[in-house]
C-alpha cells in the first residue's frame, strides 16, 4: 500500500530526537500523538492506520521484521508501509489485557488464550516472552494482537513473563495455577528460572 504525498509530507515535518533517556517530540502537524517510549513516538493517521516514527534506524529494521514475522501469522499489527524512519502499521482499537481485565474476570479460557498466543511467539519465530498486558491487545472474538515488538527477538530465549505476571496483579497467582493445569511446558520453564519465586513473592507482596 503507498501512501499519499499529503501523508508522507505530513509525516515529514514530525520531528522525533532522543535526549538522555528520553525522547523529545515536534509535531507541526494534526495527526495526535498516542504515546510515545525509549524507541520513538506513534501517531494516529486516521481510524485505520497509525505511523511509528523512530529516533534509530536500527530500532526501525528491528520492528520491521518482528512485525513482518508476527503478522505472518495474526498475531502484530498489519504493516501497510515503511520509510527511513517510521513504519505505518494497523490501528488496533480493542482493549490492552489490561484494561479487559479490569471489566472481566480471569478464567481459564482467558488464561488458555494468553498461553496460546505465547505458543504463537514461539511459532513466529519469537523468544522473549516478557510482554506486558498493556503491549498485548484483545479482540471481542478473543484473538489477540501485540505491540511493541522491537525487542522480542533476543540472543538468549527469555521464558520467564515477569511483566506479564506482574500486570496480573490480584489474578497473579491463579494465573499461574490456570497455567500449570493448560500447558505443563510453559509452567516448568517458569518454575525452573531461578526468579520464578523472587517474582511471586514480590507479587504477593503488592496485592
Amino acid at each position: 500500500m503507498n501512501l499519499k504525498p499529503e501523508i508522507i509530507e505530513k509525516l515529514d515535518k514530525i520531528q522525533i530526537s532522543r535526549v538522555s533517556r528520553s525522547v523529545e517530540v515536534n509535531n507541526p502537524t494534526s495527526y495526535q500523538m498516542l504515546g510515545k517510549g525509549h524507541q520513538g513516538a506513534v501517531f494516529q493517521i486516521d481510524e485505520s492506520r497509525c505511523v511509528k516514527i523512530y529516533c534509530s534506524k536500527i530500532d526501525l529494521m528491528r520492528e520491521l521484521h518482528a512485525l513482518q514475522l508476527g503478522g505472518k501469522i495474526g498475531i502484530c499489527p498489519i504493516v501497510y508501509f515503511w520509510g527511513e524512519n517510521y513504519i505505518v502499521m494497523e490501528y488496533l482499537t480493542d482493549p490492552s489485557l489490561l484494561e479487559y481485565l479490569q471489566q472481566n474476570p480471569l478464567n481459564k479460557e482467558l488464561a488458555a488464550k494468553i498461553v496460546n498466543l505465547l505458543d504463537l511467539f514461539e511459532k513466529a519465530g519469537f523468544n522473549r516472552f516478557d510482554h506486558s498486558g498493556r503491549h498485548i491487545y484483545v479482540s471481542p472474538k478473543g484473538t489477540m494482537k501485540i505491540i511493541d515488538v522491537v525487542h522480542i527477538i533476543k540472543p538468549q530465549p527469555v521464558y520467564l513473563p515477569k511483566k506479564l505476571i506482574t500486570d496480573m496483579g490480584v489474578n497473579a497467582e491463579e494465573f499461574v495455577q490456570f497455567v500449570k493445569e493448560i500447558s505443563p511446558k510453559w509452567y516448568k520453564r517458569w518454575v525452573n528460572d531461578p526468579d520464578f519465586s523472587a517474582l511471586m513473592t514480590k507479587v504477593k507482596g503488592t496485592i
